[in-house]
């Protein structure tokens, strides 16, 4: 007989056509959910499992032993964590923070009539228009073609904020070739961007199955809702994330019957990504003493239990809520003083996989952030560490004046396409 090894196991997931939970009855995965579809997930580890409330007697007994204990509400519950790569978790971010991928943008010398570069400022500069109101945003990627300077064609170019007359001026990363105005390009956003939405937020409901094929047993949560993640960008690591969930039961299935997601989708392979790779800029400017950086979203997941049945009538979903911490070597008092002063700054981090022009990438965009502390240990006799936790807050300017989305939290994927 096989015991079930940790390699040998597949997570996949699946969302259902309906998020909609019904009290006191629970959705039949034949139907609701259905057996073909959904995608396997690349991880690191699970920790989903099944728990109940339970209760024992306290009855006194002339016999001194307890007589009876009871099951009670059932959850599905636990983390997924992964190391961290572009598309893989596209979908588990949209749930977490019930937005959805905003639509690529294409525009043209019909919209902008010229555009210049200047690589002294790291900046574009258009003629006319306006690229805001065509939709481009700090953090998103963005990539021309037919430019006269071939250099600067093809290539993905990270919005880091938007100037002059009409959101003209565009800073970006890396900086661009020299190029006199050229009126005949075009200009497209690479990937798509998705926000922590001010309203209209999409409720989704999702069954995530752990597989031991050793064993041939499948274990399928259901009707889970997704909650906060957790990111983790170290210095000398992989990048990673764990994301929360919350279900109202689990199924089993063996032999001939497992796994119940019979055809899913193969798992991502594009690259991992490193925060040794890429650019992180704060409160405007591009810094090379981070040591470390996490995000941490929180969306609660609740669900009271109701007498009359042991499923959840209801998982709810609380507030967005971002945080996280900074650590960095200790350079001046800049950081100090936003502390001091209770400075709202910005904060982008963009990651790649590779050193490789147009590698797949990912951004992280805080637009407004107010330091919690910093904290220096003089201690020992190497470098000076300085720890800053954050909380950021909701950008509320509109977002014609800079470019900025009105939310906490913006996550730009390359390799998002739908």
């Amino acid at each position: 007989m096989s015991l079930a090894e940790g390699v040998a196991g597949r997570i996949a997931y699946k969302f259902y056509a309906s998020a909609a939970i019904t009290p006191g009855t629970a959705a039949v995965s034949s139907s609701d959910l259905g057996a073909s579809d959904g995608q396997i997930l690349r991880r690191v580890a699970s920790t989903l499992a099944l728990t109940k409330d339970t209760y024992e007697s306290q009855e006194i007994r002339l016999d001194r032993q307890r007589g009876d204990f009871r099951h009670g509400v059932k959850r599905a519950t636990g983390n997924i964590s992964g190391e961290l790569s572009p598309l893989t978790y596209e979908q588990l971010f949209e749930a977490s923070m019930r937005g959805t991928w905003a639509a690529a943008i294409t525009a043209s010398q019909s919209d902008f009539t010229s555009v210049s570069a200047v690589n002294s400022t790291s900046k574009f500069i258009f003629s006319a228009g306006n690229p805001v109101t065509k939709g481009f945003r700090v953090g998103m990627g963005i990539r021309f073609s037919s430019l006269s300077d071939s250099d600067n064609n093809s290539k993905n170019f990270i919005i880091t904020a938007f100037g002059g007359t009409s959101n003209r001026e565009l800073t970006v990363y890396p900086a661009p070739d020299d190029m006199t105005a050229d009126s005949s390009f075009t200009l497209t956003s690479v990937g798509r961007s998705l926000i922590i939405p001010a309203s209209s937020h999409v409720s989704r409901k999702v069954a995530v199955e752990v597989w031991n094929q050793d064993v041939d047993i499948a274990r399928l949560f259901t009707e889970c809702r997704v909650g906060g993640f957790n990111l983790q960008l170290p210095p000398t690591g992989l990048s990673t994330v764990e994301f929360e969930f919350l279900g109202r039961d689990m199924e089993t299935y063996s032999g001939g019957s497992a796994p119940f997601l019979t055809a899913p989708a193969a798992a991502t392979t594009t690259g991992l990504l490193a925060a040794v790779n890429g650019m992180l800029r704060v409160s405007g400017e591009r810094v090379a003493v981070i040591t470390g950086l996490n995000i941490q979203h929180q969306a609660a997941l609740t669900g009271d239990p109701v007498v009359g049945s042991d499923l959840l009538p209801e998982i709810f979903v609380g507030r967005h809520l971002v945080s996280g911490q900074l650590t960095a070597l200790f350079e001046d008092v800049d950081l100090i003083d936003d502390f001091r002063n209770e400075s709202e700054i910005e904060l982008l981090a963009y990651l790649t996989t590779t050193t490789a022009v147009n590698s797949p990438a990912m951004t992280f965009f805080l637009p407004r952030i107010k330091l919690g502390g910093a904290s220096l240990a003089d201690q020992g006799e190497g470098a000076q560490i300085i720890t800053l936790p954050f909380t950021a807050l909701k950008y509320e300017t509109a977002v014609a004046t800079a470019g900025i989305e009105n939310t906490t939290l913006q996550i730009w994927d390359s390799e998002v396409t739908s």
